[in-house]
């Protein structure tokens, strides 16, 4: 949930964790499901919410997943 939250898609988690990109799609979907989620974003506000994903913000000096090249 954790790719799936910093935008990756399923084809880039896959190479990410070596599974298959429809794996992936079907992980996502059954979490989606289970959580009463709407969509994706909606996934991920439903985990937050529910203390299942904690997104963690980086100290001021460090750069950020978009900053990074």
């Amino acid at each position: 949930m954790e790719l799936v939250a910093v935008g990756c898609s399923a084809k880039q988690i896959a190479l990410e964790i070596n599974i298959a990109p429809r794996t992936v799609e079907r992980h996502i979907e059954n979490v989606r499901l289970k959580l009463n989620a709407r969509n994706r974003a909606h996934l991920i506000t439903q985990a937050m919410h529910l203390g299942l994903l904690v997104i963690e913000t980086p100290p001021p000096d460090e750069p950020t997943l978009f900053e990074l090249k």
